[in-house]
Formats: structure tokens, C-alpha cells, sequence
């Protein structure tokens, strides 16, 4: 299981560059302070000898997603159609968005208040199973609220798409 949790950037960067000989208590505040742990993947693919297939379709995983989580609730929100999900996503899932759209989008005005029509990821959670598929979920972060997306993403003649899409 693959878990990716989305800090906010800091707005602080240290463009003085570092002296080789600095001390422990610095190294360790910078090596603590990665905002990615994309240094720790690295590693932990050539301990676990991961093939650079793997890393690839976990990015793509990722990507897709993002993406996608972000997108089904601008649709619940009534921000965005349904049919922009098409070329992604089963036609079951689709018809579950329609009718959830249509249950929520009565409290929504046409016009979104500033700070809730696009959310935050604050993490995402993906899960290969043995069958190829990914069982992935995004939790996002609105103005007033904290939602969750979780999404089944099936390799599809060449490409991904999503089978399940279940909202918390």
C-alpha cells in the first residue's frame, strides 16, 4: 500500500548555499524538512528492486487520481459536467455522479464562493491488487469541510479507467 500525504508548500527557501562542513543538527533539519519523500522511493526501489514499469504506472495512478478525485466534486458541487468525466469512467459511474449531482447541487449557487469550487488533496491512499487494479482514495480538504473520494482504476485496452467511484 502506497500512502501520499500533500503538505502545503512553504513560502520560505534558504538560497544561501550550505557549507560542506556544516553541522549534524543542520543536516538533520534539512533532510527532515523534504516536503517529498521522494528520496526515501528511490531507495526504497532498489532494496525492494522495483522495475521502472512499476514506477511509471504508479505515476500515471497518481496522476489519474488526482485528477479525477478533484473533478467528481466539482460535479457533485454543480461546477462542472458530468460529461467531462466520460473519456475516463465507466458509464455506471457516470450515471452515479448524475444522481448525486442532482441531490446536492440544490444548496450550491451557480457562482462558487471563493475557497470551495476547487479542493485541496490532502492525501492519497493507493492499493494495488493482484488483478492489476488500483484501489485508490483522495481525501480533500474544501473551506468548511473535509471529503472523501474512493475510486477502483482498471487497466482498459491500453489505458485506465475508473470502475467504482464511491463519495464519504
Amino acid at each position: 500500500m502506497s500512502t501520499i500525504t500533500i503538505s502545503a508548500r512553504s513560502a520560505t527557501t534558504d538560497p544561501v548555499p550550505r557549507n560542506v562542513n556544516q553541522s549534524a543538527h543542520e543536516a538533520t533539519s534539512i533532510s527532515s524538512s523534504c516536503a517529498s519523500p521522494a528520496h526515501l522511493r528511490r531507495a526504497l526501489d532498489h532494496i525492494f528492486h522495483r522495475s521502472e514499469v512499476c514506477r511509471t504506472e504508479h505515476r500515471a495512478i497518481v496522476e489519474i487520481t488526482h485528477a479525477v478525485a478533484r473533478a467528481v466534486f466539482e460535479i457533485v458541487a454543480g461546477y462542472r459536467s458530468v460529461s467531462q468525466l466520460a473519456f475516463v469512467m465507466e458509464p455506471s459511474c457516470i450515471a452515479k455522479l448524475q444522481r448525486r449531482a442532482l441531490l446536492e447541487t440544490a444548496q450550491y449557487t451557480v457562482d462558487p464562493e471563493p475557497g470551495t469550487a476547487h479542493g485541496q488533496i490532502l492525501s492519497l491512499h493507493l492499493d494495488r491488487c493482484y488483478s492489476g487494479c488500483w484501489e485508490c482514495t483522495a481525501i480533500l480538504g474544501f473551506k468548511n469541510r473535509v471529503r472523501a473520494v474512493a475510486l477502483k482504476i482498471e487497466p482498459w485496452h491500453g489505458r485506465w479507467q475508473v470502475t467504482d467511484v464511491e463519495l464519504i
